[in-house]
């Protein structure tokens, strides 16, 4: 039996203002119906939850990014809101809960708390990255727009409206996201390809952008894509390369997530992302609309790599945190 954990937090507010929350987390296995299971592709399972809350905006969680030190997460919704919390870790490493989470509404770039419209026109944040420097990226749809934060309570400033970026589709645009170690920031977009008409399915390569530390365009990247799974998260590896996380739905086929590696010298200018498949969530796996993605260093070698859910605000789907390790390459 897996253990029924808990959030530690007060009742979650429902207004602008910053404060605690409440959660509930329910550990998981990687395969309910083989609970044996205990790798998937390349990526080793060490341990997920499922989370909940009463709070009335807890859920569609987007992005995902980690602290320094690997043990903050940082997520944002589409609602506007952001979402901090310390892991709760064992003594092996593995994920068994949250420590102190607490709920703070964004504030857009003239000081205001981000206005709550059923259009979604200014909150549909879908990325969240921390820089180098401490301060944190945060993409928005709908708006399309990347606003910089140097607190995440504070006033941001606008960073990036890549070029182009206004033709894609208003829930189909910069979903994904990720600080280079060079200072180069790499996005792509959810839905919007190349071909006569951007926004067609199924044409085209996904188009995404290569910005410089001030967000300055450097030009245009592309990723062909691979059957219907659509780029939700980016996080980039010390040498450069980068994990691409994706994920599809279908009606039969119920949700999918996969996550590629795209190796560093792909990742110039013009260039196509070219990637390797590392992994393949498929029910009857525990696995759901997988939007955030964060990797940290092990210091025994190796990577920790977390994929969140986005729950749509739906009954019917979960909010997920998995915790996996993927082993360093021999060479």
């Amino acid at each position: 039996m897996l253990p029924q954990l808990s959030g530690c937090g007060l009742p979650g507010l429902a207004n602008s203002e910053a404060g605690p929350l409440k959660i509930e987390a329910r550990a998981i296995y990687l395969n309910p119906e083989n609970k044996k299971q205990t790798s998937v592709g390349v990526l080793q399972y060490h341990s997920g939850i499922a989370i909940s809350s009463e709070a009335e905006n807890f859920g569609g969680l987007s992005g995902l990014s980690l602290s320094q030190d690997g043990r903050e997460i940082t997520a944002v919704s589409d609602q506007g809101d952001l979402l901090r919390a310390r892991l709760l870790l064992d003594k092996f490493g593995r994920l068994v809960g949250l420590d102190k989470p607490r709920f703070h509404r964004l504030r857009g770039v003239k000081g205001a708390y981000i206005s709550r419209r059923a259009d979604k026109l200014d909150q549909d944040a879908e990325a969240v990255e921390r820089l180098a420097d401490g301060s944190y990226l945060v993409s928005f749809e709908v708006r399309h727009r990347i606003l910089r934060y140097n607190g995440l309570t504070a006033k941001p400033s606008l960073f990036a409206v890549p070029a182009g970026i206004g033709k894609a589709p208003r829930n189909g645009g910069l979903e994904a996201m990720t600080p280079l170690p060079d200072g180069r920031i790499l996005v792509l977009s959810e839905k919007f390809r190349t071909g006569k008409d951007g926004s067609k399915k199924g044409s085209g390569d996904y188009i995404g952008w290569l910005l410089s530390s001030e967000g300055e365009s450097l030009g245009q990247v592309y990723w062909p894509g691979v059957d219907i799974f659509k780029p939700t998260d980016l996080a980039a590896l010390p040498n450069g390369d980068v994990l691409l996380l994706q994920r599809r739905y279908t009606v039969l086929g119920g949700p999918g997530a996969r996550l590629s590696h795209i190796p560093a010298e792909r990742i110039t200018p013009g260039g196509r992302l070219m990637d390797v498949e590392l992994a393949r969530l498929v029910p009857p796996m525990s696995v759901d609309n997988f939007e955030g993605l964060a990797v940290h260093p092990d210091p025994k070698g190796g990577w920790w790599i977390y994929m969140l859910s986005d729950d749509n605000f739906n009954p019917l789907q979960r909010t997920l945190l998995l915790q996996f390790h993927l082993a360093e390459k021999k060479s």
